[in-house]
């Protein structure tokens, strides 16, 4: 039985054992779908106390999802809690395994960076006309002009731009298409 979205979400955050009142009411039906007829109140009140300790500190919505697998599965009262640990046991392990506190990690230290001295800094600002040298700063509360901002090209296309994009003379292009 596949959980909802809703109660995979409910499984990692709610830590809280379920109540002794919740824990007999989910269970109760368990128990009479499996429960031989000569199984009186003592042996009932027994196998609560057995399921009670088996299933100590698990929360209500991981035992009604495995309470709902076990009346499909289980067909004895002995199988009841196996089927609900076989439904829930690894949601159980992951959740306590998430609650658990993380133990000292001991993370390694970062390398110093490569830091370059102040005269290859002077000597990188002024190769790449970096800072003050770089000329006239742009605003920058004002948009950087593009080339062809308003829709229209810088320039018009030439000859010598269609041989080296396309590798076509356009004269010559067109002479064999008239030609056709």
């Amino acid at each position: 039985m596949l959980p909802s979205d809703s109660s995979l979400v409910a499984d990692f955050r709610d830590l809280k054992p379920a109540p002794d009142d919740q824990f007999i009411a989910t269970l109760t039906p368990c128990l009479q779908l499996v429960a031989p007829v000569g199984m009186d109140e003592d042996s009932q009140d027994t196998w609560f106390e057995a399921a009670r300790l088996a299933l100590d500190g698990i929360p209500i919505g991981l035992l009604q999802r495995g309470a709902a697998a076990a009346m499909q599965k289980a067909d004895h009262p002995s199988k009841v809690v196996p089927a609900i640990m076989a439904e829930i046991g690894e949601a159980w392990a992951r959740r306590k395994r998430l609650a658990a506190p993380v133990a000292d990690v001991q993370v390694p230290a970062l390398p110093e960076p490569d830091r370059c001295s102040p005269a290859e800094a002077a000597e990188i600002i002024a190769r790449f006309k970096i800072g003050r040298s770089a000329g006239a700063v742009r605003d920058p509360s004002q948009p950087a002009p593009v080339p062809g901002a308003t829709g229209a090209p810088s320039r018009k296309p030439n000859r010598a731009d269609y041989i080296r994009l396309f590798g076509v003379d356009p004269g010559e292009a067109y002479d064999e298409q008239m030609a056709a």
